[in-house]
């Protein structure tokens, strides 16, 4: 069954950091069901890979505003895939609606 979780508001009302801790809940519930918590094998855990793309995605479409010093400029959907037991399995990124008066040159 898929289920979906839609964070919006108003400039600088939390949305990023309120993904960031649901985000972390649910890698955190995942790894706990697949009994995780420590891993011997010296491998990132999957869970972290999704939650170390958040610096990257920021690092690209993130710019300091009036009010706020880390404002995402860009609309992100999540997707995260699970398996029957509920963990995580991997997880898509999609990013939409980065400011055209960010982009430098158009594409050929």
């Amino acid at each position: 069954n898929s289920q979906a979780i839609c964070i919006s508001g108003e400039s600088g009302a939390g949305k990023t950091e309120t993904m960031k801790l649901m985000l972390q809940f649910l890698t955190d519930a995942s790894s706990r069901k697949a009994g995780s918590s420590v891993d011997t094998s010296g491998e990132v855990s999957m869970e972290t890979k999704i939650l170390q793309t958040n610096p990257l995605t920021e690092a690209f479409g993130n710019a300091k505003t009036l009010r706020n010093n880390n404002s995402s400029r860009f609309g992100k959907w999540t997707a995260l895939h699970m398996n029957h037991s509920g963990v995580i399995s991997g997880a898509s990124i999609t990013q939409y609606l980065l400011e055209k008066s960010r982009i430098t040159k158009v594409g050929k």
